[in-house]
């Protein structure tokens, strides 16, 4: 007959794992980094703490032999006896959940920070340039060219831009019929998320009007009307001082300003942005001038694509003879610069 002593656990404790796994037996022993866990099925076995979510010790625990005997209780001068060796138990790699590792926040963008004071690193937009050239009856040359550029910080933005025209008659007795330069920069600086305050600077060289250079200082506040992926329309109110330099008497003059920003992103490639200033001269309510751009580009690449310009200059009292209104049509090629998604 052969005797064969089992010891039966008639309520153990239990183990849950974070994979949701559970084991039931008796735990032996237990520190920070691991518990050891008496099975029926698999012995000894030491479970890492790393990967335990709970352990039940309120059950009461009985072992009873198969001859019904239970074990004595050790006394104090009792030495514990060494552990046999025990196997490790570690759940699947892709079963175990761990606590998510907190990302580093993201540093704030600045419009002024990096090299140079950020005057070099940070800017996108675009550089454009039209030619066209005749010859025979009609000998003309006339040259385009502009640059847009704008950079974002965390809660400002500068933008700075820029064109010229230039044209050439040949078969004329005063060959240069148009040498006019445009340009200026704005800043803008958020209050919240739709309003914001903004500075701006413009000025102008014409010297088919006699202007030998206008200054334009303003300042005002503006709303950030639409602002999504695909649009965005801002709407500014505010006053300026125009300072111009012309053949015969200087004029300074306060007005007021209203302008509208708009940008349309069609697809990925196929834009358009338009612009629109009025001036209001604040001395003579009857005196007026605005400022229209408006300009369609399609990429051809990331860097390369083409644009087509309409804009106009209108001033219902110029110096001297000038015409009232300078119309200009412009197309060519433009290049992209800076971050591209």
């Amino acid at each position: 007959m052969i005797a064969v002593s089992a010891v039966l656990c008639v309520s153990a404790h239990e183990i849950t794992l974070k994979n949701g796994d559970r084991l039931s037996g008796i735990v032996i022993s237990r520190d920070r980094d691991s518990v050891v866990l008496e099975t029926q099925y698999a012995g000894r076995i030491r479970i890492a703490m790393e990967y335990i979510e709970t352990i039940d010790m309120e059950r009461p625990v009985t072992n009873i032999s198969a001859s019904g005997d239970r074990p004595a209780k050790p006394t104090p001068n009792d030495k514990p006896a060494a552990d046999p060796p025990v196997a490790a138990v570690k759940p699947a790699a892709d079963t175990v959940t761990k606590p998510p590792v907190p990302a580093a926040p993201k540093p704030k963008a600045r419009l002024f920070g990096g090299r140079y004071m950020g005057i070099v690193d940070g800017w996108e937009g675009n550089a454009n340039i039209g030619f066209s050239f005749t010859s025979g009856n009609s000998n003309t040359s006339t040259l385009t060219s502009g640059v847009r550029a704008s950079k974002s910080g965390h809660s400002d933005k500068l933008t700075v831009y820029a064109r010229s025209l230039w044209n050439s008659n040949r078969n004329a007795a005063q060959s240069t019929t148009q040498n006019a330069v445009w340009g200026g920069f704005r800043y803008d600086r958020d209050i919240n998320k739709r309003l914001f305050s903004f500075g701006s600077w413009d000025f102008e060289r014409d010297r088919p009007k006699r202007l030998n250079f206008r200054s334009v200082i303003g300042g005002g506040l503006g709303n950030h009307t639409i602002k999504n992926d695909r649009t965005e329309l801002d709407l500014l109110i505010g006053l300026a001082w125009n300072r111009a330099w012309q053949v015969g008497a200087n004029t300074d003059t306060p007005e007021s300003l209203g302008a509208a920003a708009l940008k349309h992103k069609f697809t990925e490639r196929l834009k358009v942005q338009n612009s629109f200033t009025f001036y209001q001269d604040l001395t003579h309510i009857s005196k007026y001038r605005f400022i229209f751009d408006t300009s369609l580009s399609a990429d051809i690449t990331k860097r390369i694509g083409w644009f087509f310009t309409v804009g106009d200059r209108f001033n219902n009292r110029p110096f001297g003879v000038a015409k009232k209104n300078d119309f200009l049509l412009t197309t060519g090629i433009k290049w992209n610069f800076g971050k591209k998604k």
